[in-house]
């Protein structure tokens, strides 16, 4: 039996604008975190608006979830779909991200897919981005 992966979406407002500074370091954070926890995903900020996908194994998602639900820095955190999955959709990502309000941060993990479309993401990735900014324009 091949191991099954969990997949949650979320959205949250941050309580503040995220400065630069501020973005460098969540990225940091969450890049440090998910490679020792084996959790990939991508994190889509604009606007104070974050969507992110984590992928991993339940036993590791859900914790950083709730973890992520108490954080002070956000709130409305909501579930936006959680489902099972047999492969990972960003498997070389333990956290890409993209800043949909600035220019590139130029760390590792950052993603300038959405401005300038290249070869390395799959087409599964781009389209699932895609479908991740979708929600920044429904009722946001």
């Amino acid at each position: 039996m091949l191991p099954v992966l969990f997949s949650l979406v979320y959205t949250s407002r941050a309580v503040a604008p995220m400065t630069r500074d501020d973005l460098r370091g969540l990225l940091h954070q969450a890049r440090t975190h998910n490679t020792s926890a084996r959790l990939t995903g991508i994190l889509l900020y604009r606007n104070q608006t974050f969507v992110q996908l984590l992928e991993g194994q339940r036993n590791r998602v859900e914790p950083l979830y709730e973890a992520i639900r108490r954080d002070p820095r956000h709130h409305e955190v909501t579930t936006v779909s959680t489902h099972e999955q047999l492969d990972r959709q960003f498997p070389d990502w333990s956290m890409a991200f993209d800043n949909l309000d600035e220019e590139p941060v130029g760390l590792p993990g950052y993603s300038d897919l959405l401005q300038a479309p290249r070869s390395s993401p799959s087409s599964a990735e781009a389209g699932l981005v895609r479908e991740l900014l979708e929600l920044f324009d429904r009722g946001r």
